[in-house]
């Protein structure tokens, strides 16, 4: 990473914060016997909750390489009684799908899925990529956060498990992708062409009614076991015949569209932010992480683009009309994030009790 990427900052011995916010957060969340028994801790604890009721966590799944392992370590390796919840925002690829029934079938594991309305779900994106902000798919991430609480809540489970890894995937730039109900509400006020009927945002309102009424934690578990290198998709491969989606998030087939947006209209990769893990992670060289980048993306596809922006319902010619428009951040419109910076303490006790997910504190206020 270099100082193209926003915020970035660079110390006296040439380390940027990225590499230093990795250090913090493999002192907060260690690996190996350290992290075994905090995670049977946790499982206690979540075991406890969740006595007399069918399942006693939900774990957010989508047929990707991640989702599929944290679900097989929190019922397998964990002990635990999952509900998986998948949020089909329309765009699932067959691939995902079949990992999907792959997965929960070969784990005797239930699966609950929210199918967002379709004409809800174009008209949310579109709203994005008309207001010419860096990531296109933030409605999504909202669905995908409201599903799950929503399900706990609904039934009565306090945990939410979640997995994403900063060591595998690392932190995204808060410029590239910042969301919150606010400045969800100002794009679709500005943007929509059309009436949102069945789309419901996630305001403060709600996190608090789920944190303080429902009593409902987030747990990264993630963070405490091994998922770096590709010991993961070969015993899925064996396991339960899963099958590799192709390229990271492509078990959702908008981010073609999703990347393709960003390095065309803003000049960036998003693979950087990856494969910046990777190497700091061991993973990779940083050579091999350099020659990757160079490599031609999967999302360089201008048929695979053409496909996207037909499902969209976007012209050609819109398309390319906004990806010459000025870029546009989340500063050019409203948003809560003065809010949080003035409760940035809050925010990151939270974050360190496992009541919001555990490195949102850094991304929100660190990667920026």
């Amino acid at each position: 990473m270099d100082n193209t990427v926003p915020g970035i900052r660079f110390d006296t011995d040439g380390v940027c914060s990225y590499c230093r916010i990795q250090e913090r957060l493999e002192h907060m969340f260690p690996m190996g016997e350290e992290g075994r028994h905090i995670l049977e801790n946790i499982a206690d604890k979540i075991r406890r909750s969740g006595k007399g009721r069918p399942y006693d966590c939900v774990v957010g799944v989508s047929g990707g390489r991640d989702t599929s392992y944290c679900l097989y370590y929190a019922k397998e390796k964990m002990g635990l009684r999952p509900l998986a919840v998948h949020f089909d925002n329309g765009w699932d690829s067959d691939v995902a799908k079949t990992n999907l029934a792959r997965v929960c079938s070969g784990l005797d594991v239930d699966l609950h899925t929210i199918i967002m309305d379709w004409p809800d779900s174009r008209e949310l994106t579109n709203c994005t990529i008309r207001a010419c902000v860096p990531y296109i798919d933030l409605t999504d991430d909202i669905g995908i956060a409201s599903a799950l609480y929503r399900t706990a809540a609904k039934e009565g489970v306090r945990y939410i498990l979640l997995s994403h890894s900063f060591r595998e995937e690392g932190i995204t730039p808060l410029a590239w992708n910042y969301m919150d109900a606010r400045y969800t509400r100002s794009l679709i006020r500005r943007f929509a062409k059309t009436e949102l009927k069945h789309f419901q945002n996630t305001d403060i309102h709600h996190f608090l009614y789920w944190i303080l009424v429902k009593r409902i934690s987030v747990v990264n578990i993630t963070n405490y076991y091994n998922d770096v290198g590709e010991h993961v998709e070969k015993m899925l491969q064996e396991r339960f015949g899963w099958v590799d989606t192709g390229q990271h998030h492509m078990d959702n087939e908008l981010f073609a569209l999703v990347y393709y947006y960003a390095r065309h209209k803003f000049g960036f990769d998003w693979r950087i932010v990856e494969l910046s893990a990777k190497v700091r992670s061991g993973v990779l060289t940083r050579e091999q992480g350099e020659a990757a980048l160079k490599e031609t993306p999967y999302f360089e596809n201008e048929e695979l683009v053409d496909y996207c922006l037909k499902k969209q319902g976007m012209s050609r010619e819109e398309f390319t009309a906004i990806l010459n428009a000025p870029n546009k951040y989340f500063t050019d419109y409203p948003s809560y994030y003065s809010l949080l910076r003035r409760f940035r303490l809050v925010f990151k006790a939270l974050c360190r009790l496992h009541v919001l997910p555990a490195h949102a504190y850094e991304k929100y206020f660190e990667a920026v």
